[in-house]
């Protein structure tokens, strides 16, 4: 008795192997351009960042200032309103400035507990909204300099193609 070959099915119009190593590349591609670092900090509601092409990333976040159409909000606490803030005359917030230098002085206090000296504290990031007229942002960056935070950063909304 004769051995029958069986046929497993009709012969396929495009190789396999092709078809597999076309799912590598892309793979590898998808991995590699993935992005690891994530995001540092979340973005406040109600608030339309300002676009940037930098891509250049924050080293690391110690304290958020966010102003926005309604409020001026430090670590997720409301402070003032923006309002009474575009009201005032003087540069200095006195509401915020009294919250930023009790935070300031944490920071000098665990940067002196953990033997790094005082001045490395202060980094600070600013969460603004691109409606808010520059007189708000301007009394907000000046509070948080009277307040010891030199190193101020700018929260955006990165644009593809920056520069580095």
């Amino acid at each position: 008795m004769a051995r029958k070959s069986r046929k497993y099915g009709e012969d396929v119009p495009f190789s396999l192997t092709s078809m597999m190593d076309m799912m590598t590349i892309i793979l590898v591609f998808m991995i590699k351009n993935m992005d690891a670092e994530g995001q540092l900090l979340t973005q406040a509601e109600n608030l339309i960042l300002p676009v940037s092409t930098s891509k250049v990333q924050p080293k690391g976040v110690s304290l958020t200032v966010v102003v926005d159409n309604n409020y001026v909000v430090v670590d997720n606490a409301k402070i003032v309103t923006t309002e009474d803030v575009l009201k005032q005359e003087d540069l200095l917030v006195t509401k915020v400035d009294s919250v930023l230098k009790e935070r300031r002085q944490v920071e000098i206090d665990h940067n002196l507990a953990a033997g790094l000296p005082a001045d490395e504290a202060g980094n600070i990031v600013v969460q603004i909204d691109k409606n808010i007229p520059y007189d708000a942002m301007y009394k907000v960056m000046a509070t948080c300099g009277f307040a010891g935070y030199t190193n101020i950063a700018f929260a955006v909304m990165q644009k593809n193609g920056g520069e580095e």
